[in-house]
């Protein structure tokens, strides 16, 4: 009985199917993950665009930060909770030396307070460096797609946009 069980090819469809499923479907959902991902950075990338041109054009009077990111996560649509996981940093530029050295900042889901932001929209006719981080949370983090990317350590992944203007003179 033993002889016939091991020549037997009952099941072999079965075996094969075992070992090629997971491979195929972790490379179905790692596309998926990685196209979603994409698709918000370049909506990242347009919502910035858009409210930094309302900035430029001086079409939004005495703007605040918390409307300029609301602005943002408008312009940028299909970002989910942006209002929360989204961080921006306005920094005029006079020289060369006053651009950022560093990563731009994110919000800490860790701290249960977010850190006060200085806002400064720049003057007229002046250069304004804008940097934008949004924390995103992986559809599938046992994927473990993000390792290339930058990511905090609650497992989001950092998504970061900039963006230069001039502002117009008035």
């Amino acid at each position: 009985m033993t002889k016939s069980l091991l020549q037997g090819r009952d099941g072999a469809a079965a075996i094969e199917f075992a070992i090629l499923a997971p491979v195929t479907l972790l490379l179905i959902f790692a596309t998926l993950e990685a196209g979603w991902i994409i698709t918000q950075s370049i909506m990242l990338d347009r919502g910035l665009a858009v409210a930094s041109r309302s900035l430029q054009i001086g079409s939004l009077a005495d703007p605040t930060y918390e409307e300029v990111r609301a602005r943002v996560c408008r312009e940028a649509i299909i970002l989910s909770d942006c209002e929360t996981a989204l961080r921006l940093e306005f920094t005029p530029i006079d020289r060369e030396s006053d651009f950022p050295a560093t990563d731009a900042p994110c919000v800490d889901r860790k701290v249960p307070i977010a850190p006060a932001t200085a806002f400064n929209p720049g003057r007229r006719a002046q250069m304004v460096y804008v940097r934008a981080c949004y924390m995103l949370a992986p559809w599938s983090p046992g994927l473990k797609f993000g390792f290339a990317m930058p990511h905090s350590e609650t497992g989001e992944v950092r998504l970061t946009s900039l963006f230069a203007f001039v502002n117009e003179p008035g």
